[in-house]
């Protein structure tokens, strides 16, 4: 060691020594005490000093503005006026381990000084004092402590020898004070040992406040957030000074962070998110947190009631006192997760689900949930119930409400079951007698004009303000709820059922839809053919309305049809439907029913059914008219052309194809008159009398229709079937006119003939010439003719007809409708047309 060296080392050891005696007051127990921690500091400087400069700079001046605020405001007012100086000097290169050093001393020192005040104290007022300090760098720090105690030594053991200016009182002091160091170092036992182990390992303390920041979404000198993530990380230079047990404490504690930032990030998104319900999730998430925050303020407050009271908070205690939270916020994060992008019932329906969790909290938690975000639901459903109001601007309720054109429509169309927002605690049948409670009051309402008291109101009244959301779901008050909502349906229903029986003669519209539009009225139908005939055997672009409407009057006033309710009669009309080319009035053709009012919404849209079901009836019933007036005037021809014996064999052929017909049409019709039409109504009927509501008496009149539409084969799957009897009905047709043309061709035949006979028995004497019989005899092979080519067309048609019966037939065996196979057999009886 060179003679410079030396004396630098030997100066800064001479500072310190100074340092202590200033600070001491020149008390020589404390100015001892604070040498021996003075040098056991500078002795091991810890690594982290220059990488932490800047958090572990202000970390001490936090604790230091900590404990002087506990003691009074005046010294920490001082303290902040002193910290800004020293931070606006740049003498001081190493200040923070300055500070570090004097918060230490303060910490360790005990004893008073002589007048009363703890020595620590003094640290604030010596702080200005430092700005003319020599700082120790890290080099040499070390180094010089060693030297000035070997130094010591040495002057200790030939202290007799030297008499110059050792004999001071300078070295005299500072020759006792380095007596008493060496003998603290030799054993070991420094005061401020423990002090610089504090510096070198992270207090519990400086975690603990960065638990509570990370606790709030804060960073802090030891807990970083994850890039891009939601949670906290340890930072790696700081990892390096806790230990293992530190490290797991640490991670379970910022779980909590992360659930905390995980719900307030969903708060944050869906605060603006459209929805009554969803908002009341949010609310409710947000009073957790609220009560969350409350929980860390409290934490906080204990950790800074350590210094004044005997408090001790611990990473282990707070993990604890964390632990409820912890567990709570792991389910609202959950649920939170599971109600992402659903609203209303849907979002109800997720969170229900948590009740029959088989964890306690996780039903607590649930339950707290669902009785929020519930009561928006109660208040949609009780405003539905008791006026039919619907106010969801946000789709949320499980009814929607809809735009319709017609009041007819209103029960089919304008509101409807949202199925997917239906909650889980609520089943389908509840949600459909919840849609008809509040759709039969609108019906009262709007379309009965109906503007009594409502029934079951008082009841319902009563459960609504006796109750709350709870009631919806929870087992014990649901009971009562379904119970009083059922009462409340079928009180209702009834009402809309009386006044459509009483007031608008539900089942005299029925008996007329029976009666006209499905040929039910046998006696007004057969007359209305007869005077309908010779019109609608014209074009169809030569009729007119009102000369059928006069006619339907005439057949009306003759028949019993005039003994009907003089409203019924009125709603009874004619109707053309769309014709082309070549149409006939048979073609267009059709009776129609008007209906309104509270009756329309059963029978309005169903009067196309009753449009088709009238075609295919009114075709058979003309096809039949047809073959009676065939078989009428068979045997007028019988009769009256006796004589011809040539058109024997033609009226044989005719007449047998007559009857095959008549056979297959008095079978067909039977089926379609008895086994359908009345054995679906005689149904209808039963289910129309059993009905509890209105939706019932609209299930049995469709059901009633689609049965019928099955039995006279105009159901999809019967297209083919119906094509074949239209075929069959169109054959009858053909047979008519061919009778008819050869009625006429034998008629005038037979007054030929007889005008020929009289020329030929003629009184006067002359009888015939060669002119007439010549005439004669052209007209009879002209006859002739005829009767051969009626003869060959009978026989094809009579072919081309069994064929096409046959294939009727073989399609009605392989019907998977029973009562279609039976009418197989009985229209090939004996297996006449040898169906396979």
């Amino acid at each position: 060691m060179d003679v410079s060296e030396s004396i630098e080392n030997s100066g800064v050891s001479d500072l310190i020594v100074k340092l202590c005696n200033n600070l001491s007051k020149n008390n020589q127990g404390i100015a001892s005490d604070l040498c021996k921690v003075a040098f056991s500091f500078l002795s091991t400087v810890p690594a982290t000093f220059e990488t932490n400069n800047i958090h572990e700079e202000s970390y001490t001046v936090s604790q230091i503005r900590q404990k002087l605020a506990s003691q009074s405001k005046e010294k920490l007012d001082k303290f902040e006026i002193l910290y800004s100086k020293l931070c606006e000097s740049t003498i001081l290169q190493r200040r923070s381990a300055s500070l570090s050093f004097l918060y230490q001393l303060s910490n360790g020192v005990v004893k008073s000084s002589k007048d009363g005040v703890p020595a620590w104290c003094s640290v604030s007022k010596e702080l200005g004092k430092l700005k003319s300090q020599t700082s120790l760098t890290q080099s040499n720090s070390q180094d010089s402590v060693r030297n000035f105690f070997e130094s010591k030594d040495k002057k200790k053991g030939s202290s007799g020898s030297h008499s110059g200016h050792s004999g001071s009182l300078s070295a005299t002091r500072a020759h006792s004070q380095t007596t008493t160091i060496s003998s603290y170092w030799s054993r070991n036992d420094l005061p401020g040992s423990s002090k610089i182990i504090s510096l070198t390992t992270v207090t519990e303390q400086d975690l603990l406040l960065d638990v509570i920041y990370s606790f709030q979404g804060i960073e802090g000198k030891f807990l970083r957030k994850e890039p891009g993530g939601l949670g906290f990380t340890i930072d790696p230079k700081a990892c390096k000074l806790l230990t293992p047990f530190q490290k797991g404490i640490l991670e379970r504690l910022t779980g909590m962070s992360f659930l905390h930032n995980q719900l307030k990030r969903y708060c944050e998104e869906n605060e603006k998110q459209r929805g009554i319900i969803s908002q009341a999730l949010i609310a409710t998430l947000s009073d957790e947190l609220s009560e969350y925050y409350k929980t860390v303020a409290l934490l906080q407050a204990s950790i800074s009631k350590q210094g004044t009271e005997n408090l001790e908070m611990t990473l282990k205690r707070a993990l604890y006192v964390m632990y409820d939270p912890h567990t709570r916020f792991e389910w609202l994060a959950y649920i939170s997760e599971q109600c992402s992008d659903k609203k209303g019932g849907e979002l109800i329906t997720a969170i229900h689900g948590f009740l029959q969790h088989g964890s306690k909290c996780a039903r607590e938690v649930s339950e707290t949930v669902l009785k929020s975000v519930c009561k928006p639901l109660y208040v949609m459903l009780s405003r539905w119930l008791l006026d039919g109001e619907i106010n969801d601007p946000y789709n949320e309720f499980f009814v929607e409400a809809k735009n319709v054109i017609t009041a007819e429509r209103l029960w089919h169309d304008k509101y409807k079951v949202r199925y997917q927002m239906v909650p889980s605690f609520i089943t389908m049948n509840q949600a459909k007698k919840i849609l008809a409670t509040g759709k039969s009051i609108n019906f009262l309402r709007q379309i009965c004009r109906d503007g009594g008291q409502l029934p079951g109101r008082e009841s319902l009244h009563k459960l609504f303000k006796n109750s709350t959301a709870e009631a919806l779901f929870a087992p014990e008050q649901s009971i009562e709820f379904h119970a009083t909502l059922e009462n409340v349906y079928k009180e209702t229903s009834i009402r809309v059922l009386d006044l459509l029986k009483n007031k608008y003669k539900l089942y005299e519209h029925l008996q007329s839809l029976r009666r006209y539009l499905l040929l039910g009225q046998g006696d007004f139908i057969r007359h209305l053919l007869e005077l309908l005939e010779p019109e609608l055997n014209k074009d169809a672009e030569h009729i007119y309305g009102h000369t059928l409407s006069a006619i339907l009057e005439s057949a009306i006033r003759v028949t019993n049809a005039q003994y009907e309710d003089e409203d019924t009669l009125k709603r009874l009309n004619v109707s053309f439907m769309s014709h082309s080319s070549g149409d006939t009035g048979w073609d267009v053709f059709s009776l129609m029913y008007i209906v309104d009012g509270p009756i329309g919404t059963i029978f309005q849209h169903t009067m196309p059914t009753y449009q088709s079901l009238f075609g295919a009836l009114w075709k058979a019933k003309r096809t039949e008219y047809a073959l009676a007036n065939m078989r009428r005037q068979q045997i007028c021809m019988a009769k009256l052309f006796r004589k011809i014996r040539e058109l024997k064999p033609v009226m044989h052929s005719i007449h047998i194809l007559t009857s095959k017909m008549i056979h297959f049409l008095h079978q067909t019709q039977y089926y379609f008159l008895f086994e359908v039409l009345e054995c679906s109504w005689a149904e209808m009927q039963h289910q129309v009398n059993k009905a509890d509501s209105l939706d019932d008496i609209i299930t049995a009149h469709a059901g009633f229709l689609n049965s019928v539409q099955r039995g006279v084969l105009l159901d999809e799957n019967s297209r083919q079937l119906f094509s074949h009897l239209v075929s069959i009905y169109n054959f009858v047709m053909t047979l008519e006119c061919h009778q008819e043309a050869l009625y006429r061709e034998c008629l005038s035949e037979h007054e030929a003939y007889t005008e020929y006979q009289k020329k030929i028995n003629g009184g006067d004497g002359f009888g015939t010439n060669t002119q007439d019989d010549n005439a004669n005899k052209l007209r009879r092979s002209t006859f002739h003719h005829f009767l051969n080519t009626t003869k060959v067309k009978v026989k094809t048609s009579s072919e081309t007809y069994d064929l096409i019966v046959k294939n009727f037939l073989e399609l009605l065996s392989k019907s998977v409708n029973m009562n279609l196979r039976l009418l197989s057999v009985r229209l090939s009886f004996n297996n006449f047309y040898k169906v396979a």
